[in-house]
């Protein structure tokens, strides 16, 4: 007779070094500078450009973001480096290693970032509500030439830049922590 195996429990690990976290999220915010173009398109509204442009912006965006976090650990591995485990050419094939050997933490990590990144579009939800982008045009209908919205891009690179940051800081996050999974 066999006995299961328990599933290993999350690792606990402590705050990420505010020097690591430093180098990583200066990092990030040159190597995710396509993520900022995109929130800076006023393209991605539909009520300044059409609907397929929007959603097309949309899907970029959401690729961009997936790639910043499956190549922010080796970004974090080049600029932070740890050990013979975390190095830049290694570090992607140790988070496929822990996906595989330790999930329930990997997960963790995950869900960390997750959360995070749901903070970031609060953060420029706020921003956007504090500081509207886009309003009714009180001369439509009755000037033939006013559009129906009223745009104000300074507003709306406000909300960008700030979802940007946020961004920045979600996947620094997420990176840091697969490091300290990786080097405990």
């Amino acid at each position: 007779m066999t006995t299961a195996q328990a599933q290993p429990r999350p690792r606990r690990l402590g705050r990420p070094a505010t020097a690591v976290l430093g180098r990583v999220y200066v990092a990030a915010l040159a190597t995710h500078l396509p993520i900022l173009a995109v929130l800076l398109a006023p393209q991605a509204r539909s009520r300044v450009s059409s609907e397929s442009t929007a959603g097309l912006l949309t899907v970029v965006l959401i690729g961009l973001v997936i790639a910043a976090v499956v190549f922010s650990p080796a970004i974090c591995a080049r600029v932070a480096p740890d050990g013979a485990r975390w190095r830049a050419g290694s570090a992607l094939s140790e988070v496929r290693a822990m996906i595989r050997t330790d999930r329930r933490s990997y997960l963790w990590r995950l869900g960390e970032f997750a959360a995070l990144y749901v903070a970031a579009q609060c953060l420029g939800g706020i921003v956007a509500w504090v500081r509207p982008y886009i309003w009714n045009n009180p001369l439509y209908g009755t000037d033939p030439a006013a559009g129906q919205w009223e745009f104000h891009y300074g507003n709306f690179a406000a909300q960008g830049v700030v979802i940007y940051l946020a961004v920045c800081a979600s996947t620094t996050w997420y990176a840091c922590r697969l490091r300290q999974l990786a080097t405990a």
